[in-house]
């Protein structure tokens, strides 16, 4: 789609070159890159589409912001390639952490092998959550051909593709049969649930921004951004951009308070968030509740 002479990164290149590309315009040709081969034709395509990134998972893109958050509106699932090397175990679990924290799903992560098993402390951080795949040293010569590496490396690749192959068909067909089960159990309010027939069940497999990314099935499935007309001010402001950067600040901040505090029971205790949160509602929207006889008036959870 876009490239730079220079191998540095593509801030950095696109500032020297003066190739910058704005966000919104990578992601509108990237998107049209993997519609390639799924609407010609009429029918399910069995095309393989591999989005490889240039740089880490929180390398910059050709604008400064981070890939991590450049392709979130995509939310692709993810392989991850880690380290083998002498501290790359740290780097590995923090690039893992990154996307997890921004809601990708990843499938595998593949290091090579530098003799140090890095491996086995990733499976064990992981608790085997997903597989951890080693591939041979690559050949540090430039003129080799990489043959002989393609054939050692052949059973991990093998390997590979038949684990993404189930996980995209299990996803799929989970988006097919969750209209069926939300409509058995759930209560709509608002709602006439005999006259809901399951076709008509929105099925959400994440959000950016203002936007929904909904399951549709039209000759085959795809994935398509749905605009939430009836968002609350929680999840909704006056510039796009900005909510997906809340939306990544929200995810942050609550992760660091669960992972801090966890679940404190609230009598006769005090921890800062909760005593922030107080103050502040009480500076606003809460003044004039607090005093002894307004004091069970607000619940902090």
């Amino acid at each position: 789609m876009y490239a730079w002479r220079e191998a540095i990164s593509p801030h950095l290149a696109a500032e020297m070159e003066g190739g910058a590309v704005p966000d919104n315009v990578l992601l509108e040709v990237l998107g049209r890159c993997l519609r390639i081969g799924s609407e010609d034709g009429g029918g399910k395509v069995d095309v393989w589409t591999v989005v490889e990134t240039a740089g880490g998972v929180a390398s910059p893109g050709p604008s400064e912001t981070l890939q991590c958050d450049l392709y979130r509106p995509f939310l692709l699932p993810a392989i991850l390639v880690g380290d083998g090397r002498l501290g790359g175990i740290s780097g590995t679990v923090s690039a893992y952490e990154s996307f997890k924290l921004r809601g990708y799903d990843v499938v595998a992560i593949v290091i090579e092998n530098h003799g140090l098993v890095n491996e086995v402390p990733l499976l064990s951080y992981l608790g085997n959550r997903l597989p951890v795949l080693v591939l041979p040293p690559v050949p540090q010569d430039p003129s080799d051909n990489l043959m002989e590496w393609f054939d050692k490396s052949e059973a991990v690749f093998s390997f590979l593709k038949d684990l993404m192959l189930p996980v995209h068909s299990e996803r799929i067909q989970r988006f097919h049969d969750m209209p069926k089960r939300a409509g058995d159990i759930f209560w709509w309010p608002f709602t006439q649930h005999k006259l809901v027939p399951k076709e008509i069940v929105t099925v959400i497999d994440s959000r950016c921004g203002e936007n929904f990314s909904v399951h549709k099935v039209c000759d085959t499935d795809f994935i398509t951004q749905q605009f939430d007309a009836c968002a609350s001010w929680w999840t909704q402001g006056p510039d796009a951009t900005l909510q997906q950067w809340f939306q990544i600040e929200l995810a942050r901040d609550v992760g660091y308070a669960a992972a801090r505090f966890g679940h404190v029971m609230f009598p006769e205790n005090v921890y800062e968030p909760a005593l922030e949160c107080a103050e502040l509602l009480l500076e606003g929207v809460g003044k004039g509740l607090e005093g002894e006889s307004n004091k069970v008036r607000v619940e902090i959870k």
